[in-house]
């Protein structure tokens, strides 16, 4: 098996990833692509070496902002401002995903800064590895306990998904890139690994494929038969979770940033070649320059002039241009990293309005809700594994960014609504924990547990 084949879709999309993700890296990121993102200005010049050269300096002097990588911190800030509520029997998940020592919440942060970068990633559910014979005997989740087989999930960015196949609704097959790490002599080395998920008459396969020389093939290493009667991989994408990749939400404000850096190399290299004062001599001829020789000046030395002759200063008037675009491309990613956050506009009633309190229609609600969307499905599939059972799991990342802050008023109103029945206790415990007056990190059940277990309440009113 050779990777020289990936999907149509993924050849299309890959380079906008790869330009998202250099402009978020930051200027290390951007000038190691050199003339990918910053052409040569002297690219027609004959001698190769001058070109060369001046081009190094050029690329040396141009400044890069990096609103793009800032921007997408700032969002995720915004995104998990608030613990994400989650629910699952798999609690062990919770501290460790997949294995790797992250937690769900912490995988779910790179998940999402995956989709506002490139518009696309995946979740696989999955179970640790076991060997054959146990891997048989497995037929159930009691089964899987007793084994000491644990649920892990597994996050596969746009780059790692080569190719996919689908029949309706369904995903049939998937390959997915990995790494294996082989220790050898005390020394760690990584080898070139796929994972095929293929669904076949017998169910759901594995096939684990390892390359083991740079020139060779993928030789098929092991294969699991799962038993499944779907894959369980998700997409996970800006617009929707299915399988076709969706635009990189920074896309956009990625272009602008590059456009300005360009900007910043020409107005820096004016500044460097025309930025100093020249000074120039009239009436001047070869004989008084070879007699003059060197010439010094300055307040503290005297300069003689040729006869009938003057000198002057030539200073170069400000060019403005360059500088002008750059603070045009500044308001303007201003503005695009302002609207990812934006809610939509549109005609509502004072009931609505009143009632909606997420900003439901901007480009990073939608991004977290996929995510959430795609957690919770692999959750449930983790815990009913092909059972037949019900599962309640969910994954739900908070998107009400109208950041809620500490306000008597709202503290004295939620607990009057909770005493008068009119707010269920849980909801009221939930919208003082978004107001930081409650641990986010306590679940319900505890707040309930630790309020009973205080004894009677202060009645401050009758005191007073």
């Amino acid at each position: 098996m050779t990777t020289d084949y990936t999907h149509p879709q993924y050849d299309k999309y890959s380079p906008l990833w790869a330009k998202t993700r250099d402009a978020c890296a930051g200027e290390d990121a951007v000038k190691a692509k050199a003339e990918v993102y910053l052409p040569n200005p002297d690219e027609l010049c004959q001698d190769p070496v001058a070109s060369a050269a001046r081009y190094r300096a050029y690329l040396r002097r141009a400044t890069y902002y990096n609103a793009t990588g800032r921007t997408l911190a700032g969002l995720l800030g915004v995104a998990f401002s608030n613990l994400p509520q989650v629910k699952t029997s798999k609690k062990e998940l919770l501290q460790d995903a997949d294995g790797s020592g992250v937690g769900l919440v912490n995988q779910a942060q790179g998940v999402l800064a995956d989709v506002m970068q490139t518009g696309r990633g995946g979740l696989l559910a999955d179970y640790s590895a076991v060997d054959e014979v146990t891997r048989k005997r497995i037929k159930s989740v009691w089964d899987q306990e007793q084994a000491g087989v644990r649920a892990i999930v597994c996050s596969y960015s746009a780059e790692s998904i080569l190719t996919w196949e689908t029949q309706g609704n369904a995903l049939t097959r998937v390959v997915l890139l990995e790494s294996s790490a082989v220790y050898e002599g005390g020394e760690v080395r990584y080898i070139p690994q796929l994972r095929e998920l293929l669904l076949a008459e017998n169910g759901y396969n594995i096939k684990v494929w390892q390359k083991h020389s740079d020139k060779g093939q993928f030789i098929l290493k092991d294969t699991f038969a799962v038993g499944l009667k779907f894959i369980p991989f998700v997409f996970v994408g800006a617009i929707n979770n299915d399988a076709h990749p969706d635009l990189p939400p920074l896309l956009d404000l990625a272009n602008l940033n590059l456009a300005h850096y360009r900007n910043s190399a020409d107005f820096e290299e004016s500044v460097f070649l025309l930025g100093q004062p020249q000074l120039v001599f009239t009436g001047a001829t070869q004989e008084w320059k070879e007699q003059a020789g060197s010439i010094v000046f300055g307040s503290r030395a005297a300069m003689v002039a040729p006869p009938d002759g003057d000198a002057k200063l030539l200073q170069v008037a400000p060019n403005t241009l360059a500088q002008e675009a750059m603070r045009d491309k500044e308001g303007k990613m201003q503005a695009l990293g302002a609207r990812l956050m934006a809610q939509t506009e549109a005609v509502k009633t004072a009931t609505q309005s009143a009632a909606e309190t997420k900003a439901a229609y901007s480009q990073l609600s939608l991004a977290c809700d996929n995510v959430s969307a795609a957690y919770t499905r692999v959750l449930r599939w983790l815990e009913t594994w092909g059972s037949g059972r019900t599962s309640g799991a969910f994954f739900a990342i908070d998107t009400q960014f109208n950041e809620l802050t500490l306000d008597a008023n709202a503290i004295r109103e939620t607990v009057a609504a909770w005493q008068a029945g009119i707010v269920p206790q849980s909801d009221a415990i939930r919208l003082l924990q978004r107001l930081n007056v409650i641990d986010q990190e306590k679940t319900v059940e505890q707040v309930r547990d630790e309020i009973e277990g205080q004894g009677p309440s202060l009645n401050l009113d009758e005191a007073a």
